[in-house]
């Protein structure tokens, strides 16, 4: 009976998704169904958008001017800088309601008009949903109060900027017609792993993919985190065991997200993840110009004089979920006992590279483990 009872339940709590999925299905297409969505809000904004840039660029043309000349004035200077602040703060507000009206009318392609992005080409409504809803046209480097980062930019056009009293970093990647598409698609493909749980997620955001006219360069926006990347942090005020903890067991997940998402790191260094407030442990993104093999085999992937590549990588095969959590685990080793069990550490390289085949992982994380309880009986 009770048996029964139950599949009775179920029916009946099926029954009811079905019917609220029901009333909003008739809700949405009474909406839509003596009237079209068009893309006049979003022209409307870009128009504002355009007349915006024209205004901030004939500001800073003034202001170079000034600033050149050779009796400028300290107050007309001040006043123009205020100008400029302003303008820029226009414009991003505008920039984020022309993301808002991109997001309307990319989920009407997703659900009832996928004729939309024909219907108006010029919104660009298929350029926005490939890049995951990232590129913009709108935004230009050059707009931007940007300072260039010359202590961390060893390989590519770095500067840093302020959003909405957000500070970001601005990565440039040289692209070519050819490389662009690629580079948009695992942009979008991140980016998407990150929106299915957000700060959940354990993943640096992606802001923003934009472009700069006079380089060809595309620029990748994200959020800045000075002094937090692990190597800094365990250089200046090493992590606690209970920090140690608490920002590996982020960047477990955040690695766990790309992997349930397809995407392999192969870029996971001691700069390349980051303890903020020595708390949170976020993995940030990679270069997105690079194969996964290409990434694994950088000279960026080693920590003090241990490898982060993985021996299976350096016998030729491909990049797989295993490699990363190769690098985690060297990376966890190396936080934990880096100086305390040095001895150990050293063996530990020596096996892993010397072994014929790959180590398994679980492997590895049995050793963490023992060095973990070695160190507690000492302290015990």
């Amino acid at each position: 009976v009770m048996h029964k009872v139950r599949q009775e339940q179920n029916l009946i709590t099926v029954i009811q998704k079905t019917y609220l999925a029901s009333v909003e299905f008739k809700k949405q297409a009474e909406e839509w169904l003596n009237r079209r969505p068009n893309s006049d809000n979003l022209l409307s904004i870009k128009k504002t958008v355009k007349s915006l840039k024209a205004q901030l660029r004939w500001k800073l043309t003034e202001k170079n001017n000034l600033e050149e000349a050779d009796d400028y004035s300290e107050l007309e200077i001040t006043r123009i800088k205020e100008e400029i602040a302003a303008l820029r703060n226009k414009l991003l507000q505008e920039i984020y309601k022309e993301r808002e009206e991109y997001e309307k009318l990319a989920y009407l392609v997703q659900k009832w008009f996928p004729e939309l992005p024909l219907l108006y080409p010029e919104a660009g409504i298929l350029t926005y949903m490939n890049s995951g809803g990232l590129l913009s046209h709108s935004l230009e480097r050059d707009l931007l109060d940007a300072e260039p980062m010359k202590k961390l930019s060893t390989k590519r056009p770095l500067v840093c900027s302020e959003i909405q009293d957000q500070k970001v970093l601005l990565k440039g990647y040289s692209v070519d017609v050819s490389s662009e598409a690629k580079v948009i698609e695992r942009v979008a493909k991140y980016h998407r792993a990150w929106d299915q749980q957000k700060e959940k997620s354990s993943l640096l955001q992606l802001l923003f993919l934009l472009f700069c006219k006079s380089d060809p360069l595309v620029y990748l926006m994200v959020p800045y985190y000075p002094g937090a990347s692990l190597t800094v942090v365990q250089a200046d005020a090493p992590l606690t065991l209970e920090e140690t903890l608490k920002v590996m067991k982020g960047v477990a997940q955040g690695l766990q997200t790309l992997h349930g998402a397809n995407i392999i790191h192969g870029s996971l260094h001691g700069n390349n993840v980051f303890a903020v407030n020595r708390k949170q442990g976020i993995v940030g993104d990679f270069d997105f110009t690079k194969s996964e093999e290409q990434r694994a085999a950088a000279d960026t992937m080693v920590i003090g004089t241990l490898s982060l590549v993985s021996p299976e990588l350096k016998m030729g095969q491909p990049a797989s979920p295993a490699s990363d959590m190769y690098a985690y685990g060297c990376l966890l080793f190396w936080v934990c006992y880096e100086q305390t069990f040095k001895w150990m550490f050293c063996f530990l390289c020596d096996v892993v590279c010397y072994t014929a085949s790959p180590l398994p992982r679980p492997f590895l994380l049995l050793v963490l483990h023992q060095c973990h309880v070695f160190q507690r009986l000492q302290t015990s």
